[in-house]
């Protein structure tokens, strides 16, 4: 979930040293650098996630809620380590059972055709991403992660952010659309958030040279983020003439426009809680992609934007 400088000085690191799991020295300058070497790895791991990801969208009810849970659990545990990396001592079973507890409630209440809470959830989604923009002003050296509880953030940053996947799915229930519509709403952020992730890594790493956030992450070019930005604003007119026909033009290039900051945005505070813990990869559970918190950082900004957008411009129409 990178989107890499191209231009780096002879001999210099990407990215300053970062405890035992520091990088080696950067890549060679400009375009028609050597081949990515994590790209196969990155292949196959989506050969073989993707099919499974349209199956359990398909499928809905317990089986994706169960999928969403899985992933909930790996994220906090990763976090939750990061923080033990740091010095916290995170409260384990009460931030799971917290965490967990928000995309089973979530669930649960769309299931029964109940919507109403939304503003309180919206509230509370927009609260946590102003919290986070403040701290990406700070940037490094602030002790980003002690600026609230190590426990807490886990459960809001993960948990609360990651129940909209789960609810995504179940919306139609509580809509009054087909159920089956919830496929494409499921797979809606994972289509934008993944292209603007693969084009912004693309990109930045053939054609970037200035440094987007150097004191989060030097290795992120503004070439980049420009790139992912535009091919997340193509993605949605392309989720739109393809398996969401009920956005909008506009609406798809509104969604496009969102969800191509927020998904970057997203990148960079998983970004900031690392280089705050000195840590390189959240895991290594996924060859090629780190852990699930680095596949999955974009989508826990781009999913809330995506779920609170259908209900205001798309479903309650």
């Amino acid at each position: 979930m990178t989107f890499r400088i191209g231009a780096v000085a002879s001999g210099e690191r990407t990215e300053p040293p970062v405890g035992s799991g520091g990088e080696g020295p950067g890549p060679s300058p400009g375009p028609g650098r050597g081949a990515d070497r994590s790209l196969p790895l990155r292949l196959l791991s989506a050969a073989l996630f993707l099919p499974l990801l349209v199956l359990l969208a398909r499928t809905g009810g317990w089986a994706y809620l169960a999928f969403i849970l899985a992933a909930v659990a790996l994220m906090l545990g990763e976090f939750y380590r990061m923080m033990e990396h740091k010095g916290f001592s995170p409260h384990w079973k009460s931030g799971f059972l917290a965490a967990l507890l928000f995309p089973m409630g979530l669930y649960s209440r769309l299931r029964s055709g109940r919507i109403e809470e939304w503003h309180v959830g919206g509230l509370l989604t927009f609260l946590l991403f102003a919290i986070f923009l403040a701290e990406l002003r700070r940037g490094t050296g602030k002790q980003a992660a002690v600026n609230t509880s190590a426990t807490l953030l886990g459960v809001f940053y993960i948990g609360w952010l990651g129940s909209h996947l789960a609810g995504l799915r179940e919306l139609p229930s509580a809509l009054g659309r087909p159920y089956g519509d919830g496929m494409s709403f499921a797979l809606l952020p994972f289509f934008l958030a993944w292209t603007c992730d693969t084009a912004a890594y693309g990109i930045g790493r053939a054609f970037g040279r200035r440094k987007l956030a150097p004191a989060v992450s030097p290795t992120k070019s503004v070439e980049g983020a420009i790139g992912g930005f535009l091919a997340t604003v193509g993605a949605a007119a392309v989720a739109r003439a393809w398996f969401a026909p009920y956005l909008t033009w506009l609406d798809a290039i509104v969604l496009g426009v969102l969800v191509g900051f927020f998904a970057q945005m997203g990148d960079l505070v998983e970004s900031l809680l690392k280089r705050d813990a000195e840590t390189k990869d959240s895991s290594a559970l996924i060859p090629g992609h780190g852990g699930a918190l680095d596949r999955f950082d974009s989508l826990l900004f781009t999913a809330p934007l995506v779920y609170y957008y259908l209900i205001f411009r798309v479903t309650a129409r």
